[in-house]
């Protein structure tokens, strides 16, 4: 397509003739092609290798090092594979899984490596001059740290010098704070790439890793990216953002599906109709409801009062968690009970050992969450005795280092290994205090109540042809999304008892058998639906075998329920699809649409978009007011 040809000679050229870096930026949006524009791109310098009869020099110089999250290791290998003709066939290596080979000069004799970042994290140790990015901003002191060969042990990946490493999904290092960023940062390569189509996710401050990553100078320093784009922003925000945009000219290519080429969209797609269903509560669900919710309000309200809402942050999340969950199914609201009345909802964090436990398993599985030093979604949460969620890599060195105090704001509890939780040591503490016989009791309910919104959901399968109007045309097939695998759990009960054939895709599941469940449902005719969670089904995969997506609740990022809608409305995709939306009515749920809608309204100065799809803006204490009690 004449947009990725385009892309393809960008690319071309910024590993040619760049002068800052070799290598760049491509933020197209979700399902555009950046997959095979890089193939393209590696194909490309092979064949002129070989007009050229030239061989690599030096037996640990590797070819291209595809990095990206585990759910699309296989995909990206199989893309690899099947896009490129059998007479200029690319040789490629999936590094994964244990008995991976430990030998560098093994990996530079592929043309592809295929890798995840859990693995890098692991195999490539933070260079011991990378911290020198963030005090140097001197030509003298780059070309120092770029020319040193001091490096710790590395596994094979940090001991081959690759040609080029491309980061998919590169929104993943972020936080330059990280491990896996930190080991992205310390590969050795000649040209580097950020494929995302996301490249802004909470701050500006995002860019910093990719500039970093990609030696993309002097943006790289840390103290030149600020006073050069962080004050200039906060100065005056007008100019700031247009010189921001002026930087990332120079290193960013960005089409959404709207962009024009001489005047016609860039793609032309099947429709998209996006749909909101707004359900009924029944009876029980409603009264269940109402009264968490005016526990909430009375609970909030009397923070305000005190004046405390910063401090009692987590728990107003937690709080807003539950009404979340309450709109889907009240089974996942901890302490249930099957009854209309229920006469009074526990003071959290007060009333017992386990009621306490709950608590804090609600912070870690809350979609809120914020990790309190990095002030980003944690990555591997952990949960402090003292209720504080951090990354695991954010807080370790609390725990194992001299100060083992909690880095939290205004607090200075004693860290210690037995006070830190993760969910699964957490679950393990609450499952020592269930009575067995509740457990039955438990499990009896969840088979005899049905929620409003899987009701919703069945019906709308049931509504659904088997297949198209043309008897040769493809079956007609469903993603089910949610958050919750909880809530992919009850779905999943009431698929049964109707007979619906499904396959499930979540995050405790291994790359094997996430291959299987998606070859599976893109192949076996009579297989329906793919129940998704949000987090694991949302990046990389091509889903096109579906045309309807069903997103069971909201998330709070309208970029990730993007992408997970991308996943069907992608390139290759021939039906229009069909999106609904469920919500429960006069819930926080509808309050949720507002504030998403006044989210996407503000212009994502920085990348000089209209519509703001890329910006997704953390939670203020104004935005859960609004939340609490609407207008």
């Amino acid at each position: 397509m004449r947009h990725q040809k385009i892309a393809l000679e960008w690319m071309r050229k910024k590993e040619k003739r760049s002068r800052n870096c070799r290598g760049g930026i491509l933020a197209d949006d979700q399902g555009l092609g950046k997959t095979i524009s890089t193939i393209s791109l590696v194909l490309l310098h092979k064949l002129k290798l070989q007009s050229k009869q030239k061989k690599r020099k030096g037996r640990k110089s590797g070819g291209t090092l595809i990095v990206c999250p585990a759910s699309v290791v296989k995909q990206w290998a199989r893309e690899v594979k099947e896009k490129v003709s059998d007479e200029h066939k690319l040789s490629v290596l999936i590094y994964h899984g244990s008995n991976r080979t430990k030998d560098p000069i093994e990996l530079a004799k592929y043309d592809v490596v295929v890798t995840t970042y859990a693995i890098v994290t692991n195999e490539v140790p933070q260079n011991p001059l990378l911290g020198l990015f963030d005090t140097f901003s001197k030509k003298r002191d780059r070309a120092s740290f770029e020319g040193s060969n001091l490096q710790p042990p590395a596994g094979a990946l940090g001991r081959v010098r690759w040609l080029r490493v491309v980061l998919d999904e590169a929104h993943t290092i972020k936080n330059h704070r990280t491990l896996v960023a930190k080991a992205c940062f310390s590969l050795r390569a000649k040209r580097r790439w950020c494929l995302t189509g996301t490249p802004i996710q909470n701050k500006v401050d995002d860019l910093y890793s990719y500039f970093r990553f990609l030696r993309y100078h002097p943006y790289a320093m840390c103290l030149s990216f600020r006073q050069r784009i962080k004050v200039p922003i906060s100065k005056n925000s007008l100019r700031g953002y247009k010189k921001l945009q002026a930087v990332l000219r120079g290193i960013m290519l960005r089409r959404t599906k709207g962009t024009l080429l001489d005047g016609q969209p860039i793609i032309i797609l099947p429709p998209k109709q996006v749909n909101l269903s707004k359900v009924d509560f029944s009876v029980v669900e409603w009264s269940f409801y109402r009264k968490l919710e005016m526990y909430s309000r009375l609970q909030y309200q009397e923070y305000a009062d005190e004046g405390t809402l910063h401090e009692h942050m987590a728990h107003l999340l937690v709080m807003l968690l539950r009404l979340r969950q309450a709109c889907n199914h009240p089974q996942l609201v901890n302490g249930y009970s099957h009854s209309d009345a229920i006469e009074e909802i526990p003071d959290v964090g007060h009333e017992s050992d386990r009621e306490y436990l709950t608590i804090l398993l609600n912070l870690l599985k809350s979609s809120f969450s914020i990790c309190n030093v990095c002030n980003d979604p944690p990555k591997d949460p952990v949960v402090t005795l003292c209720g504080h969620v951090f990354c695991y890599e954010c807080v370790s060195e609390n725990i194992n280092g001299d100060h083992k105090t909690c880095p939290a704001l205004n607090c200075s509890t004693e860290l210690k290994h037995d006070n830190v939780f993760t969910e699964s040591a957490i679950r393990s503490c609450i499952n020592d205090y269930d009575d067995p016989k509740d457990k039955k009791v438990l499990f009896s309910l969840q088979g005899e109540f049905i929620s409003s919104k899987i009701k919703a959901v069945i019906e709308i399968l049931q509504s659904l042809p088997k297949q198209g109007s043309d008897p040769d045309s493809p079956p007609i097939k469903t993603i089910v999304f949610s958050q919750w695998t909880g809530m992919l759990d009850l779905v999943e009960q009431s698929f049964v008892k109707n007979r619906i054939k499904f396959r499930r895709l979540d995050g405790s599941m291994s790359l094997l058998t996430r291959d299987i469940a998606v070859k599976e449902f893109n192949n076996d005719p009579d297989v329906e639906v793919m129940l998704m969670s949000l987090k694991a089904g949302n990046l990389g995969l091509n889903m096109i075998a579906a045309c309807h997506v069903i997103l069971l609740d909201l998330w709070w990022n309208p970029t990730t329920e993007d992408q997970a809608i991308d996943r069907a409305h992608r390139i290759g995709q021939t039906r229009t699809v069909t999106v609904t939306r469920i919500a429960i009515k006069n819930t926080v749920e509808e309050r949720i649409l507002t504030l998403q809608e006044r989210k996407r309204k503000i212009v994502a100065s920085a990348l000089g978009e209209k519509h703001g799809k890329s910006s997704a803006i953390q939670l203020t204490l104004e935005d859960l007011e609004y939340l609490f009690f609407g207008e």
